[in-house]
């Protein structure tokens, strides 16, 4: 599964958006009561079901949201780099996105806002073949990293390589688009930045890729919430009862699924029956353990998003100031998340 974020820094990134034109054509479909009295709430995914969705699917499939009084209805966007627009729009209640991209699309005049995190940690990582020689970040000087070709590429990497003590004019990027891990496979490149090490590093083993990999977290990098659920400020004033609702069963759907991984494997392939099953189970095992923060599933920490926002202030990938816990909102969590 190719990683999108960076899909969305080069969409939000090159085009000045106006969110009145945005805001016109197409059918609106903003969260309203159903003839049961349930809230029905749009949610566009940043891609097809995975282990990532575990939390909002069990939620669906399992009857969670049912019993809440709320119905959350997937889309899987033909282009997820609109799903902010969107969002901003009113044209989805809730979509998934990223929380680096969410403050791009602030610097640009977008009114999202943050308002869960799905995953509350960096799932990106740097894979590295083992045979390669690499053991280290610093190891890096000399080889050749596959990158998506953005600027976010080469900010991390050359985070993460200054911090283990490395030169990073001294490490060779190719561009692969996409192909990250068939390139890494390959040999034609000696490591990735690209690629998530509860996804891609699994698929790597199964084929029998020897990889090292490095959390960016780990090596100077901030952490940050990789996926989060995001709202258009007017939605979030408008219709917060639906978005309370919705977000209080995502957030017990994510604790079911941790306390019962079967159920979250069968949850997944209910909604995604062409889900690469071979690998479930061992996707799940890496992800659900990383899905909840601090005991807050969906939680956020807005002194964490500041500090997101400072970094990329200073690495060039936002050229005006953007406040970081400005581009969150905790009130509609459910009150042990907030």
């Amino acid at each position: 599964m190719p990683r999108l974020r960076h899909i969305v820094v080069i969409a939000i990134s090159a085009v000045a958006i106006s969110i009145t034109l945005a805001g016109c054509g197409g059918d609106s479909t903003a969260a309203t009561p159903t003839s049961t009295g349930n809230e029905q709430v749009s949610l566009a995914l940043d891609w097809y079901p995975n282990a990532d969705h575990a939390g909002i699917e069990t939620a669906i499939v399992g009857g969670i949201a049912a019993r809440d009084h709320v119905q959350i209805d997937t889309s899987v966007p033909s282009d997820p780099t609109t799903n902010l627009t969107q969002a901003a729009a009113g044209k989805k209640d809730l979509v998934i996105t990223y929380a680096p991209e969410l403050l791009i699309a602030r610097a640009k005049g977008i009114p999202v806002k943050a308002v869960g995190a799905v995953v509350p940690v960096p799932l990106n990582s740097i894979i590295a073949r083992s045979d390669s020689g690499i053991t280290t970040p610093k190891d890096l000087e000399g080889k050749t990293v596959g990158i998506a070709g953005v600027p976010s590429d080469t900010a991390l990497l050359d985070t993460v390589v200054r911090s283990a003590g490395g030169d990073p004019s001294k490490v060779q990027t190719k561009v692969v688009g996409y192909s990250l891990a068939p390139a890494l496979a390959a040999g034609k490149v000696d490591a990735i930045i690209g690629g998530y090490w509860n996804i891609e590093v699994l698929g790597l083993r199964a084929k029998g890729v020897p990889v090292t990999v490095f959390r960016l977290e780990d090596y100077g990098a901030p952490t940050y919430d990789e996926l989060v659920l995001a709202a258009g400020e007017d939605t979030i004033r408008d219709h917060p009862e639906a978005i309370r609702r919705a977000l209080a069963a995502i957030a017990k759907g994510t604790t079911t699924a941790q306390g019962d991984p079967a159920a979250a494997k069968a949850a997944l392939i209910t909604a995604n029956p062409d889900i690469a099953k071979g690998l479930l189970a061992a996707e799940l095992a890496a992800t659900l353990p990383v899905l909840v923060a601090h005991g807050k599933p969906l939680g956020m920490n807005a002194a964490q998003w500041d500090a997101l926002a400072q970094w990329m202030k200073a690495k060039g990938l936002l050229t005006t100031e953007v406040s970081g816990s400005a581009a969150v909102d905790t009130t509609l969590l459910p009150e042990a998340s907030q």
